[in-house]
């Protein structure tokens, strides 16, 4: 199977450092689709609890953090092409699989935690919820 989209989630750890450096070596020799996925649950959390800020104030601070996501994604990438950087919103693990089935991703390139069993099953973890849902491959980089 040639891979010809693939979505790789990033969150600023190292796991998705790494994840993202396989994809973008991927994506360039498979000259495949590279699309960013970066998800915020800031502005989901936020709007869940009674706050005393204005939305305009709130809405420019998610405004200000969506650019900041984007510009730093965008020059870790530079050598991939053609690439793009999404910015969701929402609960991580969700919001991944639903954009990859939307796009018709063919991989799914996301950082592990390196949580053990017990961790995983107490705390869940976005990289196994992701395997165990989507729609296409999967690579889980350690």
């Amino acid at each position: 199977m040639a891979f010809q989209y693939i979505v790789v989630p990033y969150d600023g750890s190292l796991h998705a450092e790494r994840a993202l450096e396989h994809a973008v070596r991927l994506a360039e020799g498979l000259h495949a689709t590279l699309d960013i996925v970066y998800v915020d649950p800031t502005q989901s959390e936020l709007l869940e609890q009674p706050l005393a800020i204005p939305t305009h104030e709130l809405n420019a601070y998610f405004a200000e953090e969506e650019e900041d996501v984007r510009e730093r994604l965008t020059a870790l990438t530079q050598s991939a092409h053609p690439s793009r950087v999404t910015v969701l919103q929402g609960h991580a693990g969700k919001e991944i699989v639903r954009y990859a089935a939307h796009v018709n991703a063919d991989l799914i390139i996301i950082g592990s935690r390196g949580l053990g069993t017990i961790q995983e099953w107490m705390l869940g973890s976005i990289s196994h919820y992701v395997a165990q849902h989507a729609q296409c491959a999967v690579t889980i980089v350690k």
